[in-house]
């Protein structure tokens, strides 16, 4: 089967509906600072929050940046850095990378440790913060995706504006793949991308901004890029509804596109057919001898690691269903005892028995 044929079973970038392509090919406009471009941006600025949930639209402006999620957390952190020194939760993979990012930036922190095979503990954080009251900002991961394990993001981000602190989230593969409460969570900034739930194609970081916290990130700034100027690009496009610089004008159509299409579906009916695909593969695989690898409270059901059968590495499983017409990811990096599947991107009922088939074939080797 040639590759670009392949269904994706993975938390991103992910299978992507029609509208998204033929917008992403004939866009609304040809350039970023046309008249046409403004409405659009505009649209989709209003569309992103609505979808995600955010009650009041004037509390937050979803500021866009040219960039993957991780662009957008770099962005984030290098806005909180004028604030004073920072702590990151770490309890997997993609909050590692947010370590790495404020090392490499040399940005104040510290880390606080937490087991990788279960979510963060809000307690266990205001300790935490008791003991060090010189932190001025928290940072995390909504949803590690390798593990697929949920972290509490209202308790945690409730418990550190309780201590004064500015929260800071990655909230890549959680956003309109399950409901997240960003006001409940006094999130100061939150990032997603383009590229996964939202259903849209990669190229843009949406960064959520809570206006009320602008003007303390004002104050303290202390820009070392010019680029990832998360304040200076919020202010630029509140204000004209325009991008600082020249961005991909055909990003922003598909991300247009795929707005207008969450809006058709319903973005409750989106998050339930994620749910209930899942359901449906997790009891598919059970008698294959592929449970889940971390315990039903824990997870998103969103994307799920499942242990191999014995005999079984993820390289060779991998390629075999990539044979069949589908591409799944691996779970934990170096791990290759399982593998993952994701349900969050444009897949129908007959993607899902098509992929049951496959799994069946497979493993039955």
């Amino acid at each position: 089967m040639p590759r670009s044929k392949l269904i994706l079973c993975t938390p991103g970038p992910v299978r992507i509906p029609p509208i998204v392509a033929d917008y992403m090919a004939d866009p609304p406009c040809n350039y970023h600072r046309q008249e046409g471009f403004r409405a659009m941006f505009a649209e989709t600025e209003s569309d992103v929050k609505a979808l995600i949930g955010i009650r009041e639209p004037g509390a937050y402006f979803a500021t866009m940046i040219t960039s993957t999620g991780t662009g957008g957390n770099e962005a984030a952190l290098l806005a909180f850095e004028g604030l004073g020194k920072g702590l990151i939760l770490r309890n997997g993979w993609f909050a590692s990378r947010l370590v790495d990012q404020v090392v490499q930036n040399k940005i104040p922190h510290m880390v606080m440790e937490s087991p990788h095979d279960r979510p963060i503990d809000p307690a266990e954080l205001d300790a935490v913060l008791g003991k060090n009251p010189d932190l001025k900002w928290v940072y995390l991961v909504s949803h590690e995706t390798r593990a697929g394990l949920v972290n509490p993001l209202t308790q945690i981000g409730q418990v550190a504006k309780k201590r004064g602190l500015m929260v800071g989230a990655d909230i890549v593969s959680s956003a309109y793949a399950y409901k997240l409460d960003l006001e409940a969570a006094q999130l100061d900034v939150g990032i997603t991308s383009s590229a996964k739930a939202i259903m849209g194609v990669p190229g843009l970081a949406i960064c959520f901004v809570k206006l009320a916290s602008l003007p303390a990130l004002e104050a303290a700034a202390k820009p070392r890029g010019y680029y990832l100027d998360l304040v200076g690009e919020t202010q630029k496009q509140k204000k004209e509804m325009q991008t600082r610089f020249a961005q991909p004008v055909a990003l922003h159509a598909a991300l247009r596109a795929a707005c207008i299409h969450m809006k058709q579906v319903g973005i409750d009916n989106h998050m339930a057919r994620i749910r209930r695909h899942m359901a449906e593969l997790e009891a598919h695989l059970l008698p294959l001898g592929c449970p889940a690898t971390l315990p039903n409270e824990y997870r998103s059901n969103i994307a799920v690691n499942f242990r191999l059968p014995g005999g079984w590495e993820y390289p060779a499983f991998a390629a075999a269903m990539e044979a069949e017409g589908f591409y799944l990811l691996y779970g934990i990096p170096g791990d290759s005892t399982h593998f993952q599947l994701s349900t969050i991107g444009d897949l129908s009922d007959d993607h899902v028995a098509g992929l049951k088939r496959a799994l069946t074939k497979v493993l039955a080797r």
